[in-house]
This record gives structure tokens, sequence and C-alpha cells, in this order.
């Protein structure tokens, strides 16, 4: 395992995805990253991993939204009746697939000029 998250590569699609769907079980940005970010921390620092780039790279994760319950402010839209759950899962998914590229854009070539 600290050979895969040690080669960016492999990495980033692995904690992005991987936090995506473990953002569906606990249902809130506060609660995925709260419960998730003490445990992958503790391990990238016992495994010698680079602990910033990890964190930033799950951090990230918790930012697609597919459904209504996954932000107040979609609960609220949706209950107003401003757009129907299809609508928010087609561009949900596309945003998300749009937020991936633009993060693994920035981890190649942005984070390295920045030092991270």
């Amino acid at each position: 395992m600290t050979q895969f998250l040690s080669n960016p590569v492999l990495a980033v699609p692995a904690l992005y995805w991987g936090g995506f769907i473990y953002h569906f079980a606990t249902a809130s940005e506060i609660s995925m990253l709260a419960t998730s970010l003490p445990v992958l921390m503790a391990y990238a620092k016992a495994n010698h991993l680079d602990v910033l780039w990890i964190g930033m790279v799950w951090s990230f994760s918790a930012g697609g939204k597919l459904f209504a319950y996954q932000a107040a402010p979609l609960v609220v839209g949706y209950s107003y009746g401003y757009f129907r759950h299809t609508d928010l899962v087609k561009i949900g998914a596309f945003l998300t697939v749009v937020e991936f590229i633009g993060l693994a854009a920035c981890v190649a070539f942005y984070w390295p000029f920045l030092g991270i």
C-alpha cells in the first residue's frame, strides 16, 4: 500500500475516488473528513509519506456532490424546487470529473512549482 501511495500517478485517482465514495457513506464533508483524516494522516506519517500532499488530495475528494443530502445549500435549493434530483446527478457527475481532472493537473504541474 505504501508504494502505491508514494506514486502520484496512482495515488491521485485512488485517493480522490476513494474519498469520493467514502463521502457517500458519511453523507457530509465534515463527517467524512473528521472520521478519515486522522487515520490517513497517522498512516502517512508512520510510513514516511508526504502528509500534506496526501491530506490535500483526500480533502479535495469531499468536493464532489451527486445528491442533495451531501450539502445544506443543495437541500435548500432542492426543497424550493430550483432543480430536480436528476439535474443534480447529471451536473454533479460532470463537475466531479472536471474537478478530478483539474486536481490531477494541479498535482502534476502546479504543486511541484509551489514545492508541495
